[in-house]
């Protein structure tokens, strides 16, 4: 009878998914379906992601924050040098350029190092945890790849910035009679 019922309703479980939603749930009968399922399980993974940008967003704005105050050092101890290559010739657009190299040059290598030792750890994961379940992590999947970028382009725009507007106000006849 079960099995007749089910392939009766086979090409109507929309239908009669909403029927039981509708029509059978209340307070005291709970009804659970696969959309209904399908829906709870999509929000709370959107929930997720948001939660996920909003932290992320703040850490980028705490490491933005830190890599100012660290620029700030970095350029009152390098401020000669800049001046010099200023005063030798080179212009503003090119030292901030230079700096903007470095800056991603470190960070582009300390970002590699990072997902190197994150997909070490994935795999041993994978075979620790996920494959005696029969579960298979996608390592393809670019989109928690794309969570890691936020922090270092912000890293890269806050010590590149950083440095350009110094570099405005930067007199490089002045450094070069200070010495």
């Amino acid at each position: 009878m079960f099995i007749g019922t089910l392939f009766i309703f086979h090409g109507r479980k929309a239908e009669l998914d909403a029927w039981l939603e509708g029509s059978v749930a209340s307070n005291q009968i709970g009804v659970d379906t696969y959309s209904a399922r399908e829906r709870l399980f999509r929000q709370i993974a959107l929930d997720m992601v948001v939660l996920f940008a909003l932290v992320e967003s703040l850490i980028a704005a705490v490491a933005a924050i830190a890599l100012a105050a660290l620029n700030y050092i970095f350029f009152s101890q390098r401020q000669e040098e800049f001046g010099i290559l200023h005063a030798a010739g080179r212009s503003r657009p090119w030292l901030v350029s230079r700096t903007a190299q470095e800056v991603g040059s470190m960070v582009g290598l300390a970002w590699l190092i990072g997902a190197a030792v994150c997909v070490v750890g994935l795999i041993i994961f994978q075979a620790v945890v996920y494959a005696p379940r029969g579960l298979h992590l996608d390592f393809g999947n670019l989109t928690p790849w794309l969570f890691t970028l936020p922090i270092p382009l912000v890293v890269v725009i806050a010590g590149t910035g950083t440095i350009a507007r110094m570099l405005r106000r930067l007199d490089p006849v002045a450094v070069i009679e200070r010495r």
